[in-house]
C-alpha cells in the first residue's frame, strides 16, 4: 500500500503499559529518557509503515538540568533512521516534567550492583551468552524486554529462568517495552531492546552492556537483490545505540558483543549447560507454542545444532528430509554456502559487500562449512536427506572434499570440552 504522502510532525511519547515499569526507575532522569527515547524510535518506525514522515518531535524528560547534547542525539538518531529504512526525518525534541509515576505497590529495590548486564530474549545465543558471561562476570545481570503481544514468548522466558537462570545465581530483570505488532519485521527493536537495557545499566550502576549474537546474524547477508535482511544487531546499529546511550547517560557504557566472530554452530559448540538450549526459542511461530522449522532461523538452528551435535527442540516439519515440505528457506542458505565455498570472487556485490566490508570471510567460510557439515553428519548416520539438499550436499563433496566437512565436525566436537 502506498503510503499517504504528507509531512508529519509527531510526538512520541511512552504509552502506560511502559510508563509502569518506570516506576523502577522514579526520579533517576537519564535511566528514564533511554527507556523513553528507545520507545519512541520504535514507536516512529511502526508510524513509518503507514505515513510518510519528514519530521518528529521525541520526549526529554527533566531535560533542564542536564547538559544534554541535543544536535548530537538528534544527528545520531536521524543517522539510525536513514541507515535502517531508508528514512531522513528530522529529529526535534521537547522537553517535559518528568511523568507521575505512581509508586503505591512499588518498592524501592534493593538491588546488587554490577559491571555487566546482558540482554537476554530466551533464544539461543543470548542462553548461551548469558552462562558464558557469568563465568567472565559473576555478578552479571540480565535484562529481558517483554512485548505485550508476544505472552509465549514471556512464558519461555520465566521458565529459562526460573528452571536454569535462578539456580546459576543469575537475576533477570524483566523490560515491558511497547506492542511488536503485526506490522511486519521491525529492524529498530534491537535499538528498543540496547536503550531499554541501558535504563538498567544505568540503575545498576554498570560499566557494559553485552549483546550475545553470533555474527552471521550481526552482519546477515541478502541471498537475493530484493532480499530483506536483519538489522537488529547489525554492527552499525549497535554503535549509534551505543552513541546515543551514552549522550542520554551522560557516561561511557561499553557495548560487548562476545559472539561478533563466532557462527551459531561455534556458540551451541562452547555453550554451557547445553542440555537447556532444547527449551530456548528461535522461530517467530513460538508466539503459538511450537517451531515450524522451515523458517530461516529454524533452518540456521537446526543446521547448527546438528553440526555441533547437541540436542535440539523439536520441529514441526523437516525440510532436509521431505521435499513436500516448505524448503525454500533450507535450499537458499545451502546454495549461498555452497557459493561462499567455491566462487566466492564471483559472488554478486548483493551477498558479499558487507562480508567484505567488514573483513568477515573467515567468518562465513565457517558458517557454510558449519551448514554442510551439518548434512554430512547426517549422511554418515544413515538419515533421510531429499533430492534437493542431497544434490548440493554432493556437490560441495566434489569440490572441497569428505575431510574437510570430517574435520570440521572434529573442530565444532572439540570446542564442547574446551
Amino acid at each position: 500500500m502506498k503510503k499517504k504522502n504528507r509531512e508529519i510532525i509527531r510526538e512520541f511519547v511512552p504509552e502506560p503499559l511502559v510508563e509502569k515499569t518506570l516506576r523502577h526507575f522514579l526520579d533517576d532522569e537519564p535511566a528514564i529518557n533511554a527507556l523513553s527515547i528507545g520507545s519512541a524510535v520504535f514507536q516512529l518506525e511502526q508510524a513509518t509503515k503507514g505515513f510518510r514522515i519528514n519530521s518528529a518531535v521525541l520526549p526529554i524528560y527533566g531535560s533542564t538540568g542536564l547538559s544534554y547534547d541535543l544536535d548530537r542525539l538528534s544527528r545520531a538518531i536521524q543517522e539510525l533512521l536513514i541507515f535502517t529504512l531508508a528514512e531522513d526525518i528530522s529529529i526535534q525534541f521537547r522537553e517535559l516534567a518528568l511523568p507521575n509515576i505512581p509508586t503505591g505497590r512499588v518498592a524501592r529495590d534493593a538491588l546488587k550492583k554490577t559491571d555487566a548486564v546482558c540482554l537476554f530474549s530466551g533464544g539461543t545465543d543470548s542462553y548461551a551468552g548469558i552462562l558464558h558471561a557469568s563465568n567472565q562476570w559473576p555478578d552479571v545481570q540480565g535484562v529481558f524486554c517483554a512485548h505485550s503481544d508476544q505472552a509465549r514468548i514471556i512464558h519461555i522466558v520465566k521458565h529459562l529462568e526460573r528452571r536454569l537462570l535462578v539456580p546459576n545465581g543469575i537475576q533477570l530483570h524483566k523490560q515491558l517495552v511497547h506492542r511488536m505488532g503485526a506490522r511486519g519485521y521491525a529492524q529498530l527493536r534491537g535499538f528498543l531492546y540496547l536503550l531499554s537495557a541501558a535504563g538498567w545499566v544505568h540503575k545498576l550502576q554498570a560499566t557494559k552492556l553485552i549483546v550475545t549474537e553470533c555474527g552471521p546474524t550481526m552482519y546477515q547477508p541478502r541471498f537475493s537483490p530484493l532480499d530483506a535482511v536483519t538489522m537488529t544487531t547489525h554492527p552499525k546499529v549497535v554503535r549509534l545505540a551505543e552513541s546515543v546511550m551514552n549522550l542520554l547517560l551522560g557516561r561511557n557504557i561499553e557495548v560487548v558483543t562476545p559472539f561478533e566472530d563466532l557462527t551459531k554452530a561455534e556458540v551451541i559448540a562452547i555453550s554451557p549447560l547445553k542440555s537447556g538450549l532444547k527449551f530456548t526459542h528461535s522461530c517467530i511461530t513460538q508466539r503459538f507454542g511450537n517451531h515450524d522449522g522451515t523458517c530461516y532461523g529454524c533452518v540456521l538452528r537446526r543446521l547448527a545444532t546438528t553440526a555441533a551435535d547437541v540436542e535440539d527442540v523439536k520441529y514441526l516439519k523437516n525440510p532436509i528430509a521431505k521435499e513436500a515440505t516448505h524448503c525454500g528457506n533450507l535450499l537458499t542458505l545451502l546454495r549461498f554456502s555452497l557459493d561462499l565455498l567455491t566462487r566466492f570472487e564471483e559472488m554478486d556485490e548483493y551477498e558479499v559487500g558487507t562480508i567484505t566490508y567488514y573483513d568477515k570471510k573467515d567468518l562465513f567460510s565457517r558458517f557454510a562449512l558449519d551448514n554442510f557439515a551439518a548434512i554430512h553428519r547426517l549422511v554418515l548416520e544413515g538419515r533421510m536427506i531429499q533430492r534437493g539438499v542431497r544434490r548440493l550436499y554432493e556437490t560441495a563433496i566434489s569440490r572441497i572434499g569428505n575431510s574437510v566437512l570430517e574435520d570440521r565436525l572434529n573442530k565444532l566436537q572439540t570446542s564442547h570440552s574446551e
